[in-house]
């Protein structure tokens, strides 16, 4: 499909980088340029950064970045026109008419059963009577009008065909709903039904805000509680975070993130004005959420249930962030209660006060939880120690080490000057944050005139033009070199300026990495033509040297086939200094 390219630069240059990448990776301004952990490779040290000014992203470490089209391909990733079109609808430009994207691949078609069903749902919770005893049990639990379109919560009928028949008319395979968790399956006769019946049905969006899986709830004495949709290519829990397409924005601003025990408990503390909530599917917490939570906030505040369950829970999942590296807070709530149940009974405007006034380290949390063991056990009491202590070690802060660390010296009954001895064993060598590369890259003599050339030719479009007849692709021995060079070709003749952002969009991705780091080359910006033949000089010497190289390498083989052993050892000398001398070069 082709999208017209004045379309494709205009939404280019609409869509600020900044912004779009601020969704996805927590930044900092560093000089010109703004750095955070990379979303696409593991890592402690941030190296990957984005600049406003080029509107363009990089990543030192893996290599991966571009500009607005290519991140957002691959942080989602989708197709170039799929890219376009959402970042069209991003700055009100419709990709549309003989533009319209047609959807292809299984996964986007997951998504629009999804979508379609949770529209016809969240009709039917108020269009038939069979539901209203679920729209009134809503409204018993506080859920108002706007709460429920808001959250596009509907009613799945006690049908066992609803679901099927409506997919089905809409011409979607039965054995992909049945894929996508939408439809479950009898093994004996292959038949299709609803997986789905008589319960309240709660959408689960994904990070970008597209339904991927539904939770079932009950309204009457029916087992499960909560029914979930499977795990399926479109819904994976280890990597989900309910409400982060709503409450990114939030987090972003408050550098905090507010993690709940489950989704009702989000919509609920949402909808009492804090804005920043949002839950795994279920307390299990995996790798994969840990490094997306560091990677939305330097701090994350836990608030689960005031059972056994939930205290336990917030040991397991606080012990987890804390190791991972970021600050860890805890809003103990009341014995027993729920963030919906405290609510209910304070009143948003107390329960808001109450978390902002209940906020507490996670060492603390957890300190205040082994009061009565320490107490009691000499083994327990030297186990704790030791483990709170390497705790205490991972707090950033000086000031709040210091806090809880008199707080320890209280609950242990040991002097603050020894403790403070002890913990120091525990603190971690921080490395300091990096905006350059990784590693410096060596660069052979061929290497380094090719990328210094196709500097000079992104900055002066003249040098280029005249320098044409005596460099052509050929000349150049990287393959990224080659096509950097083939693509400058065509992007000249329509542009009289080089701006990266725009000349990324039409290269392949192999040689973006290149692009990026030629670009950022720091060289003399009025260089002699005398200079720039010197480049020129070696492009071609070196060419001229793999072309005596390949021709030698043919006459050693026809030596051997023949056996002129004196041929073969003379050609095979000359090989030998030829590689040499390439060495030494």
């Amino acid at each position: 499909m082709q999208i017209n390219q004045e379309i494709i630069n205009e939404i280019r240059e609409k869509n600020d980088i900044l912004s779009l990448v601020s969704q996805y990776v927590k930044l900092e301004k560093r000089g010109r340029n703004y750095v955070g952990l990379c979303p696409f490779h593991d890592e402690k040290t941030p190296s990957f950064s984005v600049s406003p000014e080029k509107q363009i992203c990089h990543c030192f470490g893996c290599k991966k970045g571009g500009n607005v089209f290519q991140f957002l391909e691959q942080i989602e990733n989708i197709s170039f026109v799929e890219a376009v079109r959402r970042l069209g609808e991003n700055v009100g430009i419709e990709v549309a008419g003989e533009q319209k994207v047609v959807v292809a691949n299984d996964n986007m078609k997951m998504i629009e059963m999804h979508e379609l069903l949770r529209d016809y749902y969240h009709y039917v919770l108020k269009a038939i009577k069979e539901a209203e005893p679920a729209l009134q049990y809503l409204y018993d639990r506080g859920f108002t009008d706007e709460l429920i379109n808001q959250e596009k919560i509907g009613y799945s009928p006690d049908i066992s065909h609803f679901a099927n028949d409506f997919l089905e008319k809409r011409g979607y395979d039965k054995a992909l709903a049945y894929e996508a968790g939408l439809l479950s399956r009898n093994e004996e006769n292959f038949t299709y039904y609803d997986r789905f019946r008589d319960r309240i049905m709660f959408p689960i969006n994904n990070a970008q805000g597209h339904t991927v899986g539904f939770s079932g709830r009950t309204y009457k004495d029916q087992q499960p509680k909560y029914l979930n949709s499977p795990e399926t290519p479109i819904f994976q829990k280890r990597q989900l975070l309910y409400h982060l397409d709503v409450a990114r924005k939030s987090i972003r601003k408050q550098d905090e993130v507010l993690l709940l025990e489950g989704f009702m408990d989000v919509i609920k503390v949402n909808q009492a004005g804090l804005t920043n909530a949002i839950a795994t599917m279920g307390t299990a917490l995996s790798r994969e959420h840990q490094l997306q939570l560091k990677k939305l906030a330097d701090n994350i505040t836990l608030m689960f249930d005031g059972d056994h369950a939930g205290v336990e829970a917030t040991l397991s999942v606080g012990e987890s962030l804390l190791s991972a590296g970021s600050n860890v807070y805890v809003v103990p709530l009341r014995k027993d209660m729920d963030p919906d149940e405290m609510i209910r009974e304070m009143g948003r405007e107390r329960f808001i006060n109450y978390v902002e006034h209940n906020k507490i380290a996670f060492v603390s949390f957890k300190m205040r939880q082994m009061t009565h063991e320490v107490a009691s056990n000499d083994l327990i009491y030297e186990q704790k120690l030791n483990e709170v202590m390497q705790n205490i070690g991972l707090i950033k802060s000086p000031t709040l080490r210091k806090k809880i660390l008199h707080e320890a010296s209280e609950l242990f009954k040991v002097d603050f000057d020894s403790l403070n001895f002890e913990v120091s064993k525990y603190i971690p060598k921080r490395e300091q944050g990096v905006t350059g590369p990784v590693q410096q890259v060596s660069y052979s003599k061929q290497e380094r005139a090719e990328r210094t050339v196709l500097k000079h030719f992104f900055m002066d479009k003249m040098l280029f033009t005249k320098m044409q007849d005596a460099l052509t692709v050929h000349h150049f021995k990287k393959p990224a070199h080659q096509a950097i060079y083939q693509a400058l070709t065509g992007y000249y003749t329509t542009e009289d300026e080089f701006h990266i952002s725009q000349f990324l969009s039409g290269i392949n991705a192999e040689a973006h990495s290149d692009v990026i780091s030629i670009d950022d080359m720091m060289i003399n910006e009025h260089p002699s033509i005398e200079e720039i033949n010197d480049y020129i000089y070696v492009i071609h010497a070196q060419q001229e040297e793999r072309r005596t190289l390949q021709e030698l390498k043919q006459a050693l083989k026809q030596a051997v086939a023949e056996g002129d052993i004196d041929n073969r050892n003379r050609l095979m000398q000359q090989i030998i200094i030829l590689n040499r001398q390439k060495k030494q070069s």
